[in-house]
C-alpha cells in the first residue's frame, strides 16, 4: 500500500504513517506532506538519535535530515480555551488506538505499519465510503477549528457530508469560535481554495458559523478564475452586486486585498484602466501587476503595453526636468496605455 522509505535513523522504532497521508492513499489523492507517529519511545530516545524537538512541552520531533515531524503516540487533555490550552502525555505506554482516538475525523484515524497492515479502530475507511465526515470521539469538542476544517474537507472532498453526530455539536462548539486566532483560520481558508472554495463558504452559511467568525455573507458567482486563491477572491470582487469586505478577524495579506481592489476596479470603471495598469507598474513589470495581469484574460492589451515600455524618460530629458519630466513620462504612458 505504500513504501516506507529505508532510514537508519528510525529503525528499530514502531514508526506508522497517519492522517491525511493515508486518507489520501485510500482515496488515490496525490499528496504532498505525510505524518508520522511513534509508539512505544520517549523523547529522551527520540533526541538520542539526533531529533530535535519542536517546543518544551509538544512531543514532536524533527527528523535531523528530512526535517519531517515525528510525533509520539499521545493522548492530551484539554485545560483552557484556546488551542494552546491543552495539556499532552505522551510515554510509551501510550497506544496506537490511544493517539487515535484524538484526531478529527475518522477518515484521518487512520494508520500504516512497516508491513502494509491498516489499522482503522474508528472505521475510517468505511466513511470514506460513504463519504461522511464523522468524529473520532468526543474530543472533537475541544479544538473549534476542527467546525472550519470540516468545512474546508467539506470543499475538497467532492461528495462528502456531514455525520449526524457532527451537525449535532454544532451550536455547542460554535461560542469557541471566537478564541481562534487569525492564524489558524486564513491558514484553513487557503486550503480550502485547492478545492471548491464556494462549498467552504456556503457551509459555514449553512452551519451559522459566518457570523460567529465575523465573516460577511459571501456571494459566490460561478466565475472563472486563475485557479489561485487571489485569483478566485479578484474575480468574485470583481462580480459581486457589493465588493466583498475581507473580514479583519481572518486577517487577509494585503497584497490579496489589493488585487481584490484592483479588479472590481478594472471590470467596473474601464476608463480607469490606464491608470490602474500604471498605478500598478506595468511598465516596469512588477509583482503587483503581474498578480492583476494573472487575472485579467484580453490580448488587446498585448500591443498598448508594447508601446507604453517602448517611451523612456531620454525621451523628454531635452524638455523637460526634475518633478516635470515624470509627469511628463506618467502621462506619455497613460496614452500609450489607453490606446492614443
Amino acid at each position: 500500500m505504500y513504501d516506507f522509505p529505508d532510514d537508519p535513523v528510525v529503525e528499530g522504532l514502531t514508526v506508522l504513517l497517519v492522517g491525511g497521508a493515508v486518507r489520501d492513499l485510500l482515496l488515490k489523492r496525490p499528496f504532498h506532506e505525510r505524518d508520522w507517529v511513534v509508539v512505544g519511545a520517549s523523547p529522551e530516545a527520540m533526541l538520542a538519535r539526533g531529533f530535535q524537538r519542536v517546543g518544551k512541552d509538544f512531543p514532536v520531533f524533527l527528523h535531523p535530515m528530512t526535517h519531517e515531524e515525528y510525533a509520539l503516540a499521545r493522548t492530551e487533555r484539554k485545560t483552557a480555551a484556546g488551542h494552546q490550552g491543552f495539556e499532552f502525555h505522551a510515554t510509551p505506554e501510550v497506544t496506537l488506538e490511544q493517539d487515535l482516538s484524538r484526531r478529527d475525523f475518522t477518515i484521518n484515524a487512520m494508520a500504516i505499519d512497516r508491513d502494509g497492515q491498516l489499522h482503522d479502530p474508528y472505521q475510517g475507511h468505511q466513511a470514506l465510503m460513504d463519504r461522511v465526515l464523522r468524529p473520532v470521539s468526543a474530543a472533537f469538542l475541544e479544538d473549534p477549528l476542527r467546525l472550519i476544517r470540516a468545512a474546508r474537507f467539506m470543499a475538497q472532498l467532492p461528495g462528502f457530508r456531514a455525520a449526524p453526530e457532527l451537525i449535532d455539536v454544532i451550536a455547542q462548539m460554535r461560542p469557541e469560535l471566537k478564541h481562534l486566532s487569525v492564524e489558524r483560520l486564513w491558514k484553513e481558508a487557503t486550503k480550502a481554495f485547492t478545492g471548491d472554495a464556494r462549498v467552504f463558504f456556503q457551509t459555514l452559511n449553512e452551519w451559522q458559523l459566518d457570523q460567529a467568525l465575523a465573516l460577511p455573507t459571501f456571494w459566490l458567482p460561478a466565475a472563472a478564475s486563475d485557479g489561485t486563491m487571489d485569483g478566485q477572491l479578484a474575480s468574485w470582487n470583481a462580480a459581486a452586486p457589493e465588493p466583498l469586505a475581507w473580514p479583519g478577524a481572518w486577517r487577509a495579506p494585503n497584497a490579496t486585498l489589493d488585487l481584490m481592489a484592483d479588479a472590481r476596479a478594472w471590470a467596473r470603471t474601464p476608463e480607469l484602466r490606464p491608470a490602474l495598469m500604471l498605478r500598478t507598474g506595468v511598465i516596469k513589470n512588477t509583482p503587483r501587476w503581474q498578480r492583476l495581469a494573472g487575472w485579467i484574460d484580453d490580448p488587446a492589451l498585448a500591443p498598448k503595453i508594447a508601446r507604453a515600455r517602448t517611451i523612456s524618460a531620454a525621451d523628454f530629458a531635452d524638455r523637460h526636468q526634475g518633478p516635470a519630466l515624470g509627469q511628463a513620462l506618467n502621462s506619455a504612458w497613460l496614452s500609450a496605455l489607453a490606446g492614443e
